[in-house]
């Protein structure tokens, strides 16, 4: 079995608590705060469908996906390594994979939830009624898939750094924000790109309103690699672990 109750409860615990729920909660909500400001303030010449996409792309995709993914992943592993916990899990009869996917499986859960609610929510209020259901499905099911790689991957930077928060807002505000706009090259190794080119790939949209320039197989593909990688970091590091390291 790879999936541990006791380990779920724990995770959950732990990804709520210290006011964890709170951030994640507002940073949700962000999204659905924006569409409705600019239900009520749009000129008359904004198109419902170009305001759905400049706020899930924009806001969604950029800060509200990561930024949650990031604070309840950064609890995973990195508080345990931090309070001592850590020692109580590698000294029990529990394989290591197992630890590892019931970690990601409930994280990435509540990252996900909050994520699609988020972005449907937003969506229908920005839409008003505006006939753009599969672009909205497409977006999220791109937030879906965000999360659950945000997740994994920063589910392995608290095993191998302690300062896992920092370098994880490095590379959202560095790499994904920067680096991945500027230059082609660097797409092919950015979660967002992956998001965009899985909501394109569902999408009905014109090419003229919303595309996405990374190729949907490229993104299918490196989505994989990015989640079993990630994995495969945690159990390694897990199993390499010495019982009173600190990290």
């Amino acid at each position: 079995m790879l999936f541990n109750p006791a380990i779920a409860g724990l995770t959950v615990r732990q990804s709520l608590a210290r006011r964890r729920w709170l951030v994640v909660s507002v940073l949700a909500a962000l999204p659905v705060i924006m569409a409705m400001l600019t239900r009520l303030y749009a000129s008359q010449d904004q198109e419902p469908i170009g305001v759905l996409i400049e706020i899930l792309s924009a806001l969604s995709f950029t800060v509200v996906v990561p930024i949650a993914a990031l604070t309840l992943a950064s609890s995973g592993f990195g508080a345990e390594v931090d309070d001592g916990t850590v020692v109580y899990l590698l000294t029990k009869p529990i394989p290591r994979p197992e630890i590892v996917v019931t970690k990601l499986v409930v994280t990435a859960l509540i990252a996900v939830v909050l994520a699609v609610a988020s972005t449907l929510a937003a969506g229908v209020i920005a839409l008003g009624g505006f006939d753009a259901t599969r672009l909205l499905i497409g977006f999220a099911v791109g937030a879906a898939l965000g999360s659950v790689m945000y997740t994994a991957v920063f589910l392995a930077l608290g095993l191998v750094t302690r300062r896992g928060m920092l370098v994880g807002l490095v590379y959202l505000v560095v790499w994904e924000g920067a680096l991945s706009r500027l230059f082609a090259g660097t797409r092919t190794l950015s979660i967002r790109q992956y998001m965009l080119s899985v909501t394109d790939a569902i999408s009905t949209a014109d090419a003229a309103v919303f595309t996405a320039p990374l190729p949907h197989k490229t993104a299918f593909y490196m989505s994989s690699v990015i989640v079993v990688g990630a994995v495969a970091l945690c159990i390694s590091r897990l199993r390499n672990f010495e019982v009173g390291q600190s990290g």
